[in-house]
């Protein structure tokens, strides 16, 4: 899992985060609820996303969750950022932008995470919605894409989005890069199979 692309997908409750999911894997892999707060811990799912390939998403809690426990899961959603190659933030274009998300692009910035900026639940607004997608994307530098989780408009330009990025080559992944300098001489022991049958090792 570790090699794969690291998707995760943050929001306020109920911005849509698990329904895109299943949107661009066309499966219906996470639980959809009307009611807010359905995810409440970072959920990794292992999958295959053509034509990217081999990626894992992470479906995070929502980012605008309140009480004490609220903030815990939000906290929770934060830690994600460290495991994160893209970020995906699902905005429901219905409520509009709040400082929840504002504060979400900000520190992805600092991180230098790559974010994509998706305008969620397009296919509720009654009038032309071009202007106002036109005027998002002079207010953002991340890539905004509108989109519709229920109707599936928009997911193929986001895949062909997702298929421009590539995971992060992490040192910690390298096992034993520390410890070996050029022309170093390298004794690799393996264990034997007791069990193996006699004249196969």
């Amino acid at each position: 899992r570790g090699e794969r692309l690291h998707i995760a997908l943050f929001g306020k409750r109920n911005a849509g985060k698990s329904s895109m999911i299943n949107a661009l894997t066309n499966q219906n892999i996470a639980i959809v609820s009307d009611q807010k707060g359905t995810t409440t811990d970072p959920v990794y799912k292992a999958m295959e996303l053509l034509p990217l390939g081999p990626v894992v998403f992470i479906d995070t809690p929502g980012i605008d969750d309140e009480g004490e426990l609220g903030k815990l899961r939000v906290s929770k959603a934060k830690e994600v950022l460290a495991k994160t190659d893209v970020a995906l933030l699902i905005v429901d274009i219905t409520a509009g932008f709040s400082d929840s998300e504002d504060s979400l692009l900000k520190e992805l910035k600092e991180r230098k995470i790559p974010a994509i900026v998706l305008l969620n639940k397009m296919d509720l607004l009654e009038e032309n919605h071009n202007k106002l997608v036109e005027t998002i994307k002079t207010l953002y530098d991340d890539p905004v894409v509108p989109v519709s989780a229920s109707s599936k408009s928009g997911i193929d330009q986001l895949k062909e989005l997702l298929g421009t990025y590539e995971p992060q080559q992490e040192e910690e992944r390298r096992i034993v890069a520390d410890f070996i300098e050029p022309s170093d001489f390298i004794v690799l022991v393996v264990p034997l199979d007791k069990a193996a049958p006699k004249g196969r090792l």
